[in-house]
């Protein structure tokens, strides 16, 4: 086949037929004519954002989309604790069990099969006590969320601005910055809180008066804040390390930026990424190391319901009453791994050398 110029009747090139097929592939596009798939004259052809990228990238993984349905179930719980006993007609304080007799054996133990579990009380009630489970359950993923969800947004934003500062500064600040996270690092953190848990109480408290509930819960929040820092500051400054030698932060400098809006302009847009992956990996071990502390007794403490001290509870009985400590026990674990799956997807979606 002959291929000629319209304007000139020049001969431009030749192409050989192909063997099997009038002209091979190259002579049926170049006698089909226009291709219909292309954009025609004037149409806009509209690409994607990265953050679109990584919706549709979050969206094919499964296993992240139940983990992100699971994990919103329970923060819908508990936000809506207080409209869930309303209809429920029950709350987790009032001890069904010694207040109605027939409830308890005598003793102390649901009369009931797998832990009194009945039309009237959904997961059974407490031994001893008889307060009803699932409101127990209800009130106690609301604790275990708001302790760990505030000291997760307080060790993540500390971190990323330490993180950032040590490293784009550099010389002698890093140098005293990463000193400093060695010593903070080395501390044994369960061991910290439980031995200054009470140091700190007695700070606001008089010894012969009862710690309010919301010192308790600030002061654990505020001894985990003050050493689960480090891995989001570790992070976030090796980020920093690499992006600080780019040439689009390069050129930002010799363009007389400031070092603030090169922070914010070119530094930041590329942190969110790992920002977020480690904010979602953070939650789930701070959950477990809350209820880690209410299970030896340390900070969260009667009657606030806490879903470690249910476990904690469930042990002592568990011989006689399985179904307390099986409840408490699922929800956490439940949860944390549908936190680890979640955070896994996210830095999946966010990673763009990612190939799920």
């Amino acid at each position: 086949m002959t291929i000629e110029s319209r304007s000139s009747g020049r001969l431009l090139c030749t192409v050989p037929p192909v063997r099997g097929g009038e002209g091979g592939a190259i002579s049926q596009l170049l006698t089909s004519g226009t291709d219909s798939s292309a954009p025609v004259s004037g149409q806009v052809t509209i690409g994607r954002s990265p953050t679109q990228i990584s919706w549709l990238r979050f969206r094919r993984d499964h296993v992240g989309m139940v983990s992100a349905g699971v994990v919103l179930f329970f923060i819908l719980v508990a936000i809506f604790a207080p409209l869930i006993a309303k209809v429920y007609g029950k709350t987790p304080y009032i001890t069904y069990g010694q207040n109605s007799p027939g409830l308890l054996d005598d003793y102390g133990f649901p009369a009931g099969a797998h832990g009194g579990i009945s039309s009237q009380f959904w997961l059974g009630l407490e031994p001893s006590l008889g307060r009803d489970t699932f409101m127990q359950l209800v009130y106690g993923a609301r604790t275990s969320l708001l302790i760990s969800g505030a000291a997760a947004l307080i060790t993540t934003g500390f971190g990323v601005l330490y993180g950032i500062v040590t490293a784009y500064l550099g010389g002698w600040v890093d140098s005293i910055g990463g000193r400093i996270m060695d010593v903070v690092y080395a501390f044994p953190a369960l061991l910290f809180i439980i031995a200054f848990s009470p140091v700190v109480e007695s700070l606001f408290v008089k010894p012969d008066q009862e710690t309010p509930s919301w010192l308790r819960f600030t002061s654990i929040i505020f001894l985990l804040s003050v050493l689960g820092w480090v891995y989001q500051a570790r992070l976030i400054r090796g980020q920093v390390l690499s992006l600080r030698e780019r040439e689009f932060v390069d050129a930002a400098r010799m363009s007389g930026a400031s070092s603030w809006r090169i922070v914010r302009h070119e530094l930041l847009p590329n942190l969110w990424s790992p920002i977020l992956v480690t904010f979602s990996l953070t939650l789930p071990a701070l959950i477990t190391t809350e209820a880690a502390l209410a299970f030896l007794g340390v900070g969260i403490v009667e009657p606030i319901p806490d879903w470690g001290r249910m476990i904690n509870r469930g042990a002592q009985v568990y011989t006689d009453d399985l179904t307390y400590m099986i409840f408490p026990g699922l929800a956490l674990f439940l949860l944390v791994l549908c936190f680890n799956l979640l955070g896994d997807s996210v830095r999946d979606a966010l990673d763009p050398k990612s190939t799920r």
